[in-house]
């Protein structure tokens, strides 16, 4: 229905200002195209035929500014490429780039008046493509099914969280409605029975978070802040261990972030480096698990260890000091004694 759309008010356009045109998603793959009018040239023959741009193509488009444009952009003739010169047009939604309109200015440039008519349409088509606010490119990325080179012109650059909600009783159509209130929706689609969140790393994400949680009635989980793209499939599984890990433990609230979750993180990952710090410190090991095997008996490791309880006590407090754990905190006990445990069953291989 949305492609029968797209072509409709595309074939409407091009007829309106008597030029060929083509639409183009994010990955260059060609979505729709009209009828020809005027000058039919060797790439749009090549891309018709082929459903894709190709790269030398790309090349010379990305050369004149295309990938980071959100204007309107004129892309001169190459000879070389059989190419006539084109007018650019960033399909844009919600402040997301959803593709490109590439109108043939072959024999001269639109007037005002034509140019204007299709800076409208573009709107329109982009509204249609951007399929109700899920975002077509950020489900192929985290699939790995595009480069983080050609994601970055549509999802942006710069840091970046990740923030997925379980979804149970809700659908994705109250997360679209939570996300259409922000002055500049971020872009979300639903990936096994998650929908999942692309935030700005700028974004208040446990705001957002616990807006989205009352709304769908649901638990929510964040990633920690990652510099960028390049890092967004492991964000995307840390979101999703923090929304499960929410709706395991009622302590950690309807929205758990990645880096307080404690033990569940090291049920998600168990091949944490939480006691990397302290592997150039044997001795240090061996306190903090004959400690914890005796359930924080300070005497009765002092006595198993040979060591003055002084002693004892500076090797705890270096080992907090390390970790960045509280022998005090019990879920921190925890979490410590499931690392020890992890790193033996590990370090064992199966079978």
């Amino acid at each position: 229905m949305i492609a029968h759309d797209v072509q409709n008010l595309l074939d409407s356009l091009a007829m309106a200002v008597g030029r060929g045109m083509a639409v183009d998603d994010p990955e260059g793959r060609v979505v729709a195209h009209s009828v020809h009018y005027g000058e039919v040239d060797q790439v749009r023959a090549r891309a018709i035929l082929s459903r894709s741009v190709p790269a030398e193509v790309t090349a010379w488009q990305e050369a004149h500014g295309v990938a980071a444009t959100r204007e309107p952009i004129r892309v001169p003739a190459s000879p070389a490429l059989g190419m006539a010169a084109r007018l650019c047009v960033p399909l844009l939604h919600r402040g997301r780039r959803v593709g490109s309109l590439w109108v043939i200015e072959g024999h001269g440039p639109l007037t005002s008046e034509e140019e204007a008519r299709t800076v409208h349409d573009a709107a329109a088509i982009a509204a249609l493509l951007d399929d109700g606010g899920g975002s077509h490119t950020l489900r192929r990325l985290l699939g790995g099914e595009v480069a983080v080179r050609r994601a970055d012109g549509v999802l942006g650059a710069g840091s970046i969280r990740v923030l997925a909600v379980r979804i149970g009783g809700a659908g994705p159509e109250e997360v679209g409605d939570e996300l259409a209130r922000m002055r500049r929706p971020p872009a979300f689609t639903v990936l096994d029975r998650h929908a999942v969140v692309l935030l700005d790393g700028d974004e208040d994400a446990r705001s957002l978070g616990d807006s989205l949680a009352a709304r769908t009635r649901g638990h929510v989980g964040v990633s920690a802040l990652h510099p960028g793209l390049e890092s967004v499939r492991e964000a995307h599984g840390e979101a999703v261990a923090s929304a499960r890990a929410a709706a395991a433990e009622p302590g950690l609230g309807p929205v758990a972030c990645w880096p307080d979750l404690g033990v569940y993180r090291l049920l998600a990952e168990p091949e944490s480096s939480l006691l990397g710090a302290l592997r150039e410190h044997p001795a240090l090991v061996d306190t903090l698990e004959t400690y914890l095997d005796r359930g924080g008996d300070a005497q009765q490791t002092a006595r198993l260890l040979h060591l003055h309880r002084t002693s004892l006590y500076y090797r705890l407090a270096r080992i907090e000091e390390l970790t960045g754990r509280s022998m005090k905190d019990g879920s921190h006990r925890l979490e410590l004694h499931l690392a020890l445990k992890l790193a033996r069953w590990n370090a064992v291989r199966s079978g």
